[in-house]
């Protein structure tokens, strides 16, 4: 069945001489896997469209039970000015996609969850300075989605937090992205550790990641 649909792209891999399989999270369907074909023709620019995050539309052969979906037609949905710009926002990028990936999954009813990432990607890219705890603001707001609402005074009291923690995430709860909040590189890193292990345990999933270590590099580079 042909349908239409928004997505948010998570990462690709070749395949074959010329084509790609990407993972797209979708409004429609949840987390699939695509087979795009020949846009890593040397004539085609199109591979540009895939950079983690980016949000497509898309026209889809959607099978069910199907491990390996087909792409009909396809477009971007929103030109970012910044997010695949600046190494510091691609570097978080790259964290969030590979996170994304990790606990996503396919399900009918994800519009929901694809409107509060769709929204908090919009505004990450307005954001021109002090945006280095938007990835830590997003993994807190987003846990909700999930039932597993960080934000509730029980979820908060189970994690071992000493004060500069407690602090730190109490004023990342209560602010948006763009409010400025004072941090370092070593406290963020404490922070992401600390929620990875709060996903993994309450989503009973195995997170690991390679992103987080290009994140601290970047974020020590440019002394943040």
């Amino acid at each position: 069945m042909i349908e239409k649909t928004r997505g948010i792209v998570m990462n690709f891999i070749k395949y074959g001489d010329s084509s790609i399989i990407c993972k797209i999270y979708t409004e429609s369907f949840g987390l699939n896997s695509y087979i795009i074909n020949g846009v890593r023709k040397s004539k085609s620019k199109n591979i540009g469209l895939f950079q983690p995050l980016t949000v497509l539309d898309l026209v889809v052969y959607n099978k069910k039970n199907s491990k390996l979906q087909r792409v009909k037609e396809i477009k971007p949905d929103i030109i970012y000015f910044s997010l695949h710009k600046d190494i510091r926002k691609i570097s978080i990028c790259y964290f969030i996609s590979e996170f994304l990936s990790k606990v996503l999954n396919a399900e009918d009813d994800s519009k929901e969850t694809f409107d509060f990432i769709n929204r908090s990607l919009i505004a990450f890219d307005g954001i021109n300075e002090d945006f280095y705890n938007f990835h830590i603001l997003f993994l807190l707001k987003l846990s909700k989605y999930f039932g597993i609402d960080i934000l509730a005074p029980d979820q908060l009291s189970e994690m071992d937090l000493g004060s500069d923690l407690s602090f730190y995430i109490e004023n990342c709860i209560k602010n948006s992205y763009e409010v400025k909040i004072s941090s370092n590189n070593k406290l963020r890193n404490k922070v992401i550790n600390l929620l990875i292990e709060f996903y993994s345990r309450n989503l009973d999933i195995n997170i690991k990641l390679k992103s987080t270590e290009v994140l601290r590099e970047i974020f020590i580079e440019n002394e943040v």
